[in-house]
């Protein structure tokens, strides 16, 4: 088939490998002048099945209403971006009960290990790099009670054979010494060894110098403006670059599927929350971190990604909004030095790279993966804070559907319905 995907992130370049793998003839479109350069260019670089719970745990919306304008909360929701969330947070609180949330948890952890499969594959394949990273995170607490938490969170995913240490105090700062400033500030803390990590723009990278070699087309800085429909099916779309026909059309455009999916009368239920990060030069810090470390208390990352550091930690719900916020990466700054006290002497802005970008989350919290109401339109998206985590596995799937294969993870936990 002739397949056209729109979107050339980590899930739009994902599905066009596999695609390509199983013989087909694919397109990637992109707005932007190369691939990765939106939601995938600088997030927290995590791969995480450890931390697959959807961020609308039972009571989080109320909670978020409580944090409006508080510039301080990880989570804040913009007065303006209301209206549009109306519906989608009436679904968004459905889903936050205590037993489909648990159930979302599992099928995000399931995406996600299934996803470490796919990266393995791959890697034997076409010889993918370490990307800068490499296995295990470590989740620190500060207060006994939050220890409790994440315990119980991890004993909760044993059905999905998440493997986790529990450590000490001392056991932490003996994994990770450079959390040794914190003394006693740390309870304990969980270790999971089979989490990864690694830069998700050199992947897109990677990936896209390989499909270029093989003969994947890639279209840049092409506008859709129109997709028309005829008689139940895409026939083709209208671009900045005239024209384009094809069997079958996939979007993977991130929170801006939705605009797209909505010209054919298709609904996503997908909305953009607003993540920041930094990424540091180590700038001669011997003492940093080894692994990624991310503080339950603090509901912040930091990941070493080869020579430098990313920290991620906030999000906004705040329609299409991408300009960045000084006060919330001010949070970011704040949130390194809470937990490495001895960064600030490492830290120069004038080299510290700002970003922000659209995480699309659905009001499930998981993932939009499959067939639409149209047959040959199909939808990969919804991923929120676990693109990177789930991004693999969700193209390999999908491009399965597509050829009319039997997926090697059921896609019905991941059904489009509209």
């Amino acid at each position: 088939m002739n397949i056209i995907i729109i979107g050339s992130g980590l899930l739009g370049l994902s599905t066009a490998y596999q695609l390509h793998a199983q013989g087909h003839q694919v397109t990637v479109i992109d707005r932007r002048e190369s691939a990765g350069l939106e939601t995938s260019f600088a997030n927290g670089g995590l791969l995480t099945p450890s931390l697959s719970d959807p961020w609308n745990a039972p009571g989080v919306f109320f909670n978020m209403l409580k944090m409006i304008g508080k510039e301080d909360s990880p989570l804040l929701l913009r007065p303006k971006a209301l209206p549009s969330l109306a519906l989608w947070g009436l679904s968004f609180l459905k889903n936050s009960r205590r037993k489909t949330y648990e159930q979302s948890i599992f099928r995000n952890t399931r995406m996600a290990k299934y996803t470490l499969d796919v990266l393995d594959d791959m890697t034997q394949a076409i010889g993918l790099t370490d990307l800068g990273g490499g296995s295990g995170t470590i989740k620190v607490c500060r207060q006994q009670q939050e220890l409790d938490e994440v315990l119980a969170m991890a004993e909760f995913l044993q059905p999905e054979a998440v493997k986790f240490t529990m450590l000490s105090r001392d056991g932490t700062f003996k994994l990770e010494p450079a959390l040794a400033p914190l003394n006693g500030k740390v309870a304990g803390s969980i270790y999971f060894p089979e989490d990864r990590f690694g830069d998700a723009h050199q992947y897109c990278v990677e990936l896209t110098t390989y499909l270029e070699k093989v003969g994947v087309q890639f279209l840049y800085n092409t506008t859709v403006n129109d997709i028309i429909k005829h008689q139940g099916k895409i026939t083709h779309i209208n671009t900045s670059q005239g024209q384009l026909d094809a069997d079958a059309f996939v979007l993977a455009a991130g929170s801006y599927t939705p605009l797209l999916a909505k010209q054919v009368g298709v609904n996503i239920p997908v909305r953009p929350c607003k993540g920041y990060s930094l990424t540091l030069a180590l700038d001669g810090w011997q003492g940093g971190p080894s692994m990624p470390v991310i503080d339950h208390s603090l509901h912040a990352g930091v990941v070493p990604l080869g020579n430098r550091i990313r920290v991620a930690g906030t999000a906004e719900f705040n329609g299409y909004d991408t300009q960045l916020n000084p006060g919330r990466l001010q949070n970011l700054y704040d949130l390194l030095q809470a937990i490495y006290p001895e960064s600030s002497a490492f830290v120069n802005p004038e080299t510290t790279k700002s970003w922000t970008g659209l995480r699309p989350v659905s009001a499930s919290g998981v993932p939009l993966i499959g067939r639409s109401k149209i047959d040959n339109l199909y939808i990969n998206t919804g991923h929120g804070h676990l693109g990177w985590t789930m991004a693999a596995g969700s193209g390999k799937a999908l491009a399965d559907l597509i050829s009319g294969e039997r997926p090697e993870i059921s896609l019905a936990d991941y059904a489009v319905n509209c």
